[in-house]
């Protein structure tokens, strides 16, 4: 019982180290659950070396059968909070967002906004879509790494002197917009009342300030920050400068620290690299 080695078309190589690293049963009909609980052990440190690991030919037929899936590595759960729509499929399972599939979604961690944040994340592609819907990965320590050696002033004024991000809410919920951030602070935070509204956002989100507008959108400024930090020995590209999509009304108002602009060829180098991992 077990899991051999596989490949896939799509992996990338870092170095010596593939990107996924692709798991498959060892044998005809192998639960997967079953499979994971047996050797939950290893998983955490082949994760550590490979950034992602995919498990493929397995028969998992169902939401409830990815959560077995899901609870089978013995993590703890973390509730998800954030302004896009998502909805429960089974215990610890949603879908990922139900923004339109032609709706581009910028590379991104989890929840990162938030003081607490997950330090692992699933995927299940239950039924693939025609066209669109796909949910690309990025080893964000490689991004942190070519901005880096290919922007080094931009990046030591990064850790001079941080950068500030501004990212707003919209007005209205509009599930038809298009948008990824669809939802208002008022449902975010579950009030209409802006005071305790802010009580919930200082609990919560590690942004500086908060500015609620007149309009009933509002306005979460973060920083001075350093948008790479270390997990794990390594240096990730953890917080987003890009909108979570190419909606021009999502792009995250960025700054240095001290007030200037980043430059466009650093903005575009950022984008430019993580799209060419995937392929884009």
């Amino acid at each position: 019982m077990g899991f051999v080695e596989g490949k896939i078309e799509e992996e990338k190589l870092f170095g010596d180290v593939v990107f996924p690293k692709t798991l498959l049963p060892s044998n005809k009909g192998e639960d997967l659950a079953i499979a994971i609980a047996k050797e939950r052990h290893r998983f955490s440190e082949e994760l550590k070396e490979h950034g992602a690991i995919l498990f493929r030919g397995f028969d998992v037929g169902s939401a409830d059968d990815f959560s077995r899936v899901v609870e089978a590595f013995g993590w703890d759960e973390m509730d998800f909070i954030g302004a896009t729509t998502r909805l429960k499929m089974a215990d610890r399972v949603f879908t990922a967002n139900e923004a339109p599939i032609d709706q581009f979604i910028n590379f991104h961690h989890e929840m990162s906004l938030l003081k607490e944040f997950p330090s692992k994340i699933f995927f299940y592609c239950f039924e693939p879509a025609p066209v669109g819907g796909e949910t690309s990965i990025v080893p964000s320590n490689i991004i942190a790494e070519k901005m880096e050696e290919q922007m080094p002033k931009v990046m030591e004024k990064v850790t001079d002197v941080g950068l500030i991000l501004c990212l707003s809410t919209p007005k209205d919920e509009d599930e038809d917009s298009g948008q990824v951030i669809s939802k208002t602070w008022k449902w975010l935070f579950k009030t209409d009342d802006k005071l305790e509204a802010e009580k919930r956002v200082r609990k919560k989100v590690s942004c500086t300030s908060v500015k609620f507008n007149d309009d009933g959108s509002a306005e979460f400024t973060y920083g001075p920050v350093n948008p790479v930090r270390e997990f794990g020995g390594k240096k990730a590209w953890f917080l987003p400068i890009l909108g979570y999509s190419a909606n021009e009304k999502e792009v995250i108002g960025i700054n240095f620290g001290d007030g200037s602009d980043v430059p466009r060829e650093a903005i575009d180098a950022y984008k430019g690299y993580w799209r060419r991992i995937v392929s884009i």
